[in-house]
């Protein structure tokens, strides 16, 4: 009998893709062959998102053009716009076949028909709903395409109330995956050769379980024998961090790299955006960071366009990121979220102005990555080599994507110890590297 086929199109962040994997390992372990975007299938997931209003128009757009892509196929939408019920049908057409809001099923493939490609199309919701609970347990191991990094879940949900956030709503609260399972998923992927693992969930920095927070589950992780690291992915300000940088100042296996999303350098915005965190705690927390982990890559995201910024609060913004030893910024402008009280605050600054001030951040990110990057040349930094035409690349532990020359002694998804030679112009962020293979040296 030849296999029934899946497709997955995932929207939005590192959890996202850590619950498609999850998925997609369920429908593999139920006979599926998990196949491409674009290549026939009887099933096609779009695994959305709803953070911001635009990322919601996206998903609709997305599952819209799925239908398009498979007229014939069962189309399941998971995820956190799945409660849009312009999700369901378009313009006297269906849409989705069926609609999986958070929490995400175990098991994909027990709500399926059992010949989805020859069911009648009604849209239908799944009668049980899967409760949100402590200590939860996700059965199998994530599917990724690539064999280089997989995301590894160890929390999902909020409990904070940002006042532009919709995550909460559509996540629901925070809750810790049982610890036990998150090893036993650790070292499976291990197991099956991932070298890089990357923590993730919705707010990682309140994992709790018994007497284990996020500190105990990065150390639990990394006295897992073999050959791989562990890097941390987007974690909130807050005092156990300071363990966290402990960890990292100690494992070699673990990432120099810390992501801590600010939101925005003005302290009144950030009080009006709920966020529980000082300006002077913030400051602390990433000097702290830089000064106990040598090469260090620190991150952030930061908004601009706020209700109430005006130029003064954004000048205080920019001085403030300015000073501090940023890394890598991710900015971009406020999008009113439906359901959030920001959404309907006054005060909200004209959209070319908020253009204009993203671009001033834009400019002031481009800057820092550049010195960031140029400030480890000379140095030595442990490389995870990807694919990549024409010259080999890999990503440095502090999240550099280093530039190497092709050669046959370099093998993909293998670590290597490369000094990095210098910046490449026109790229922020990547550099060319030395890297040294059996005392024989490839240089650009």
């Amino acid at each position: 009998m030849e296999k029934k086929r899946v497709a997955f199109h995932t929207l939005g962040c590192r959890l996202n893709q850590a619950d498609s994997a999850l998925l997609a390992a369920d429908m593999s372990d139920h006979g599926y062959e998990v196949v491409g975007w674009g290549e026939p299938a009887e099933v096609v997931v779009i695994n959305s998102c709803a953070v911001t209003g635009v990322a919601s128009q996206k998903s609709r757009q997305a599952v819209t053009a799925a239908r398009k892509l498979y007229p014939d196929a069962y189309l399941v939408v998971c995820g956190c716009a799945a409660t849009d019920e312009q999700l369901l049908a378009g313009k006297g057409a269906l849409l989705a076949d069926l609609l999986l809001p958070n929490p995400k099923p175990k098991s994909l493939a027990a709500l399926l028909p059992e010949n989805p490609a020859h069911c009648e199309h009604i849209a239908v919701r799944p009668s049980s709903v899967v409760p949100h609970c402590e200590g939860f347990t996700i059965p199998g191991v994530g599917l990724y395409s690539e064999r280089t990094r997989a995301n590894l879940k160890v929390q999902d949900g909020c409990s904070f109330r940002c006042t532009y956030c919709i995550v909460p709503s559509v996540r629901g609260p925070a809750r810790s995956r049982d610890l036990e399972d998150i090893l036993r998923e650790a070292r499976a992927l291990i197991d099956r050769g991932y070298r890089e693992l990357v923590l993730t969930g919705v707010n990682v920095a309140t994992y709790r379980q018994d007497d284990a927070d996020l500190a105990t589950v990065l150390q639990k992780i990394l006295e897992i024998p073999g050959d791989y690291r562990l890097r941390l992915g987007s974690v909130e300000p807050g005092p156990l961090l300071d363990r966290v940088i402990d960890l990292m100042a100690s494992y070699p296996r673990m990432c120099r790299f810390l992501h801590l999303p600010l939101q925005n350098g003005d302290g009144d915005i950030l009080r009006r955006m709920g966020r529980r965190y000082t300006l002077e705690e913030y400051a602390r927390t990433v000097e702290l960071a830089a000064s106990k982990v040598e090469g260090i890559c620190l991150g952030t995201d930061i908004m601009v366009g706020f209700p109430g910024e005006d130029d003064a609060a954004f000048q205080r913004c920019y001085d403030y990121l300015d000073a501090l030893p940023l890394s890598l910024m991710h900015v971009f402008c406020y999008s009113p979220r439906p359901g959030t009280p920001a959404a309907t605050w006054p005060g909200r600054p004209a959209k070319a102005v908020s253009h204009v001030r993203e671009e001033r951040l834009l400019e002031l990110a481009a800057g820092k990555a550049r010195t960031f990057a140029a400030s480890q040349v000379g140095k030595m930094a442990r490389v995870l080599l990807e694919t990549g035409e024409p010259a080999i690349h890999g990503w440095s532990d502090n999240y550099l994507k280093v530039v190497l020359p092709p050669s046959a002694g370099l093998d993909p998804n293998t670590f290597h110890d490369c000094k990095i030679a210098g910046v490449l112009p026109g790229v922020e962020r990547e550099v060319a590297g030395q890297c040294s293979i059996h005392n024989s040296q490839f240089s650009i």
